[in-house]
């Protein structure tokens, strides 16, 4: 305590330890001995204009203020002065604080804050930047000194700066710790005026008798980017997983299908060699064995699909495959729909598969009927397209050059831009449970893809669809294709006789198998499973000069029982024949590289050569 000359009257234990004099010497000193001497001078003008005004000036008010140890040392104060009117005049009561420890905490502070590895900004209860760190500097391109005073909204996108106030004045009304990555996420503006996506963490301080709000700034645009890159892959693992999906279930239904399908084959090339050659019937049964055929060949395509195997191609009319398809595509669509086909003079030639352009073009028409519930029209052409330049398309970018383009437009419902970015993806689909597999626009996509073609989609909802398949026009077949050769059909009776056991458990293929072969001169031994063939084989006296046997049978494959027999007969040969392909049996192992396999469905020609090929050999088939 100081009376009004400054003179020090009272003092406690606290300050002799804080300035290192002893009670008795303070004690009738003017106040100045505790001021460093470049301040002492000065001093007594605060004094007086303290007392001219006397009032309660607290702690932390004004300029920072210092004091002299009896050393000579500084140490940094602060001082609150509280004015005591006696009988005796008027004192001022000083209350003294030694900040050195508070000091250091600060330092310690900003030492970790400027160290830290995320961006460390403190704000006030008015939004404005009271410290930034290093980090924030380098995170937003300002200069500290550039950012100090300044409203925290400068670091906002300009999108959410009118609401930034607001949900500042309701986090400092509840203030409370929130750990980084709570809530919503959040972006950042640079200075040069670009968007980062952050992290925040809030840490409410109470600062001289306020809170002020501590935030941790963390830039997650690797992380945005990994996390892309993660889904990225992921779908790329969905996609492999729908892949194989397919796989299986083309596997699945192959062999079945194939089965069928070669009775059907086998029964039309016995009615037919029951007929005279001008019957009107053999027109007839002509066609359903072309009709089984595409059959096969569509089975052929989706196992090619599932397991991605190169496309074999040739040179093609796309006018010609389009006039073909178009008989058939007037049965499909059905009558309530008008059926419009529209050719440009130049429709080829492009490298593909008449069969895949089929396949293409009637999974567009069947989809372009399911948008016209109540009728429409469905138009098919083919344009000549001069691209100049690079052409994007929704299966990749097209080199520029000469395309022969497919489109397949409808006057149906349309599609939302929603559903044209997942069209083509395998299983998806927007029809109804029983009226679609998703797998449609899937092959499309793939048959096309593999063609290094491309695909433009054009739809609004309520204005129907437009398809344009881009193929690239070539002059010449792609080297190293094989060309189309008409297979010279063998004439039956064959000349070749001999003993064949057959080994088969489909007993309407067993019975066209029997009647083509015994037809071609051949004696013919039937078994409908492995037991029954090694029953039959041990109980014929004669030779068996060939077996020809399905590779999965109920109880033991083909390959093991040909095996058995063979060492019982060395001389006897074989051939095998599945429903399944040769390049799928090689890769589950169920016969070795390099087998002779019949495909099935095969007709009495291929059956013909194939088995007359067999005989020739001069030793056993294995």
């Amino acid at each position: 305590m100081t009376d009004r000359a400054g003179r020090i009257v009272l003092l406690n234990r606290e300050v002799e330890a804080l300035f290192g004099y002893a009670r008795e010497e303070l004690l009738g000193q003017v106040v100045e001995v505790l001021v460093p001497e470049g301040a002492r001078a000065i001093h007594p003008l605060h004094r007086a204009a303290f007392l001219a005004d006397p009032r309660v000036r607290r702690m932390a008010i004004g300029s920072e203020l210092r004091g002299r140890h009896k050393s000579g040392a500084e140490i940094p104060l602060e001082i609150s002065l509280t004015p005591i009117v006696t009988d005796e005049g008027l004192f001022v009561l000083s209350s003294i604080v030694d900040l050195r420890e508070r000091r250091k905490a600060e330092e310690r502070f900003q030492v970790a804050v400027e160290s830290s590895p995320n961006g460390m900004i403190m704000v006030d209860g008015d939004g404005k930047i009271l410290m930034a760190n290093r980090e924030i500097e380098r995170l937003f391109g300002w200069s500290r000194n550039e950012l100090l005073g300044k409203s925290v909204e400068i670091l906002v996108p300009q999108r959410f700066q009118a609401a930034h106030p607001e949900q500042r004045a309701r986090f400092l009304a509840q203030p409370h710790r929130r750990a980084m990555g709570e809530g919503r996420e959040l972006h950042g503006l640079r200075r040069d005026g670009t968007e980062i996506p952050i992290e925040i963490g809030l840490n409410p301080i109470e600062l001289d008798g306020h809170v002020v709000v501590l935030a941790s700034i963390v830039d997650i645009t690797a992380r945005k980017r990994a996390e892309l890159e993660q889904r990225r892959l992921e779908d790329q693992l969905q996609q492999a997983q729908k892949l194989e999906a397919i796989a299986r279930l083309a596997s699945g239904i192959a062999h079945d299908f194939n089965n069928l399908l070669m009775g059907i084959i086998g029964c039309a090339g016995l009615a037919k060699r029951s007929l005279e050659p001008d019957h009107p019937a053999v027109q007839t049964l002509d066609d359903i064995t072309e009709a089984a055929r595409r059959g096969a060949g569509l089975t052929r395509d989706l196992l090619d699909f599932s397991r991605r195997k190169p496309i074999d191609v040739h040179s093609s009319e796309l006018n010609e495959v389009v006039r073909v398809a178009g008989r058939m595509l007037r049965q499909v669509i059905g009558e309530d729909i008008e059926l419009a086909i529209e050719l440009c003079p130049n429709g080829g030639p492009i490298l593909a598969n008449p069969t895949h352009i089929e396949h293409v073009l009637l999974n567009l028409a069947v989809n372009a009927r399911d948008a016209m519930p109540r009728g429409g029209r469905l138009r098919i052409a083919t344009v000549e397209i001069e691209a100049k330049t690079p052409r994007r398309t929704r299966s990749g970018e097209l080199a520029p050059g000469t395309y022969v383009a497919l489109e397949v437009q409808d006057s149906g419902t349309g599609m939302s831009e929603e559903t044209q970015t997942r069209i083509f993806e395998p299983f998806f689909t927007t029809k109804p449970v029983g009226m679609g597999t998703g797998l449609g626009l899937y092959t499309v996509y793939s048959i096309v893809g593999r063609l290094s073609g491309g695909i433009e989609l054009e739809s609004e909802v309520g204005r129907g669809t437009l398809f344009r398949i881009l193929f690239p026009k070539r002059a010449v077949q792609l080297a190293g294709a094989p060309a189309a050769v008409a297979e010279k059909p063998v004439t039956l009776p064959a000349a070749h006789t001999g003993r064949i056991l057959v080994v088969e458990d489909e007993r309407l293929i067993r019975v066209t198998l029997r009647h083509t072969l015994t037809t071609l001169g051949y004696d013919v031994l039937m078994a409908e499973d492995g037991r029954k063939a090694l029953e039959t084989a041990r109980a014929c006296p004669g030779e068996i000069d060939l077996v020809l046997s399905d590779i999965v049978l109920p109880d033991a494959s083909g390959p093991e029982i040909v095996d058995v027999l063979q060492k019982e007969r060395p001389t006897l040969r074989a051939l095998f024949m599945s429903a399944y392909s040769t390049d799928l049996l090689v890769q589950q192992g169920r016969v070795k590289p390099g087998t002779k396999t019949l495909e099935k469905p095969f007709d009495e020609h291929v059956l013909a050569r194939t088995v007359r090929a067999a005989l020739s050999t001069t030793t056993a088939t294995t």
